[in-house]
């Protein structure tokens, strides 16, 4: 019993590990685009399409990525992921040495789609390794926490690095740290067996009862919830720092340290929702809508404060906050899918959130150019609203399921 224990532990620090690397590529890289407009050479208009084409990729690659984890393995998803990205990103520092940028630019794309790959085969790894633990929610929170921080983290460091040393000596710490996380990976997942155990019903509102594969009629409205989420955090945070500069007079080194203060602070929220999700399982979906309430809210007394040094404080305040559901999400699927299946689940939940991802700061960066900032986080509120009406549809549901223990459900 110790030594399954420690297992368990030993593949949430691989994986929130690993997911911090990941994270600092997708989430961080993005902090290189300064460096890359003064050393490739390209312009804004480039350098947006160079990353939204990566998120486009990784969108439609996650669910490919997904049916190949429940085909094959969790082991072999992460580490051949991870290994991939890391040689990717070796070879784009390679095209930055030899300024070839064009080739630099389509490697980033390469490691887009291949970076969808580990994200996936943590989620199941850990899904095989806490199924009916008692603290699936703190794990799962643990690992979401790692998104912010590592995106925090490269944030701060790549553009240092690409100053003092250039791109290639950037993407060149990318790729080490992504190394490490795959031999991490490949450690702490070499037995798979965990994975082949036997099926629990794990969610209190399917926790009684025949259940499909997959409860598709469970995911749909976490689903849609996802990409309105999604649209609203992202949108905070793609343009907190513009807003922060050019909006509020902030200097440039006053709106990063918001930003990366935003992505630590959420990363401990996370953890704190994760433990939530533990302590109160049959309100996950319910805790999910107040955060989105919380969110709108803020957002909408951003819109009628803009003219006032609080909209600050407060764009910061929802930008956390919007950044606090997505444990509680990810905890509501891994307890409703089968550990077998978990791959194909998760997969389109990330698909739908880099679909939101993707189109919020585009949608919302045209409209604050032609009609001011109040409308852009008017919007934005909207967005978060809408998402809370959709998965509102689910929390009737989970509040009047029949009892069921926290040690069978593993809530």
């Amino acid at each position: 019993m110790t030594h399954r224990l420690r297992k368990t532990w030993v593949v949430l620090v691989a994986s929130v590990f690993a997911q911090g690397a990941i994270s600092g590529l997708q989430l961080g890289l993005p902090a290189l685009g300064p460096a890359i407009h003064l050393q490739a050479g390209f312009d804004t208009a480039t350098i947006g399409l160079l990353f939204g084409l990566a998120g486009v990729a990784a969108a439609i690659a996650v669910i490919a990525w997904g049916r190949i984890a429940d085909r094959t393995s969790d082991r072999f998803v992460s580490v051949f992921g991870l290994l991939v990205t890391a040689g990717a990103l070796l070879l784009a520092a390679v095209a930055a040495l030899e300024k070839q940028f064009i080739w630099m630019g389509a490697l980033l794309v390469v490691s887009g789609i291949s970076a969808a790959a580990p994200s996936i085969g943590i989620i199941k790894g850990m899904s095989g390794s806490f199924t009916g633990h008692p603290r699936l929610g703190l794990a799962f929170g643990t690992r979401q926490a790692a998104i912010p921080i590592g995106a925090g983290i490269a944030g701060l460091a790549l553009p240092i690095i690409a100053l003092q040393a250039g791109i290639a000596a950037a993407l060149t710490a990318l790729a080490v740290a992504l190394i490490v996380a795959g031999i991490a990976m490949a450690v702490a997942l070499r037995h798979p067996g965990h994975q082949n155990r036997p099926t629990q019903i794990t969610d209190p509102e399917i926790s009684s009862g025949a259940q499909p594969a997959i409860p598709w009629q469970l995911l749909t409205p976490i689903y849609v919830a996802a990409i309105l989420l999604t649209a609203s955090q992202v949108g905070i945070t793609a343009l907190l720092s513009l807003y922060l500069f050019t909006a509020r007079g902030w200097s440039y080194g006053g709106a990063a340290a918001a930003f990366a203060f935003v992505m630590l602070t959420a990363g401990a929220v996370r953890v704190l929702m994760g433990m939530a999700a533990d302590r109160w399982p049959r309100a996950r979906v319910l805790l999910i809508c107040l955060i989105g309430l919380l969110t709108a809210a803020l957002l909408l007394i951003v819109a009628g404060t803009g003219a006032y040094p609080i909209s600050a404080v407060l764009v910061i305040v929802a930008a956390i906050s919007g950044m606090a559901w997505a444990s509680l999400t990810v905890t509501v699927i891994v307890a409703a899918v089968p550990t077998a299946r978990i791959g194909q689940a998760q997969g389109i939940y990330n698909a739908m959130c880099w679909l939101g991802a993707g189109l919020a700061p585009i949608i919302i960066g045209l409209v604050v150019q032609e009609y001011g900032w109040s409308l852009g986080w008017i919007l934005l509120s909207l967005s978060s609203i809408a998402g809370v009406i959709v998965a509102s549809t689910r929390v009737r549901t989970v509040l009047v399921a029949p009892p069921a223990s926290i040690e069978q459900t593993g809530g």
